[in-house]
């Protein structure tokens, strides 16, 4: 991977850390639980060390990946990681669309597969030089994707706002393709972009979910995968990534404990975090 493409992974997420908290405030679909940013965040780091080798990169995305927003995040970036040349773009985008797509049990336009969808659109148009133009003509039109998804989704129409997993990823394609066609400078306050839709409509009200926000990785035999999908598939929101013999699952439970201890019976849990939705949204809707 040559400089300027390294310097384009840093810039990209590096720029999604900065805005995390308003990422966070206008986070309302699927739940209104403000963690899409810290998530985000999260789930990207590794992206600051681009230039590691792809083996290693999709693994440590794999175990960094936290919510729906950076699971999904992740595994479009275990693809697009691989793009070593302007020539291969187009192909790294299809190929980092299909997986996102593929990993959501429940995937639904007006989220950042909207977005995804939109890049891959461009780039299938015409090929990517590193020029202003190109770069101004491939972020106008993600933002065209990031502005519509207010009308895409009900509870986003409701709240207001845009999808914050979607800005998110405008957010680091900014910053991305700038750099690239060597014009970080370019980059636009995401609030002069987008400052009537990043403010929740006052009328807007969230229902109280009890249940747990869960996020782990299990270590097991491959041939685990049906087993593995049947019992993460049972749950909301499931996101259910494989690379060999780990698996990084992504789910909604009311009973995290029974979830835990049939993967255990599955293969070693190596990973695990949980979230209290109840109390995720309630601490939001203050």
């Amino acid at each position: 991977m040559d400089d300027r493409l390294k310097q384009s992974f840093i810039a990209g997420v590096e720029r999604v850390a900065a805005w995390a908290d308003l990422l966070d405030a206008i986070n309302v679909f699927p739940i209104a639980d403000g963690d899409t940013g810290r998530n985000l965040s999260i789930s990207l780091s590794p992206l600051r060390f681009a230039g590691e080798t792809q083996e290693k990169m999709v693994r440590q995305l794999l175990l960094a990946a936290r919510g729906n927003s950076g699971n999904i995040a992740s595994r479009f970036f275990s693809a697009f990681y691989t793009v070593d040349a302007l020539s291969g773009l187009k192909q790294a985008v299809q190929e980092s669309n299909a997986r996102a797509w593929n990993a959501v049990s429940n995937p639904r336009l007006g989220t950042m597969l909207s977005v995804f969808d939109a890049l891959e659109d461009m780039l299938c148009r015409q090929d990517f030089t590193a020029d202003r133009q190109n770069a101004d003509r491939i972020v106008s039109h993600l933002e065209q994707a990031v502005r519509e998804t207010r009308d895409q989704l009900p509870k986003l129409k409701s709240a207001g706002v845009v999808d914050a997993g979607a800005l998110g990823m405008y957010i680091f394609f900014e910053g991305f393709f700038y750099t690239l066609a060597g014009y970080g400078q370019a980059c636009r306050p995401v609030t002069d972009v987008f400052g009537d839709s990043l403010k929740i409509a006052p009328t807007f009200q969230e229902i109280s979910e009890a249940g747990y926000c869960v996020d782990f990785v299990v270590k097991a035999d491959p041939r685990s995968s049906d087993d593995m999908t049947r019992l993460a598939g049972s749950q909301e929101s499931a996101i259910i990534i494989q690379e060999g013999d780990l698996f990084k699952i992504h789910l909604h439970t009311d009973n995290r404990d029974k979830i835990k201890s049939q993967m255990a019976a599955l293969g070693a849990v190596i990973n695990w975090e949980d979230d209290n939705l109840s109390e995720q949204i309630s601490d939001f809707m203050h």
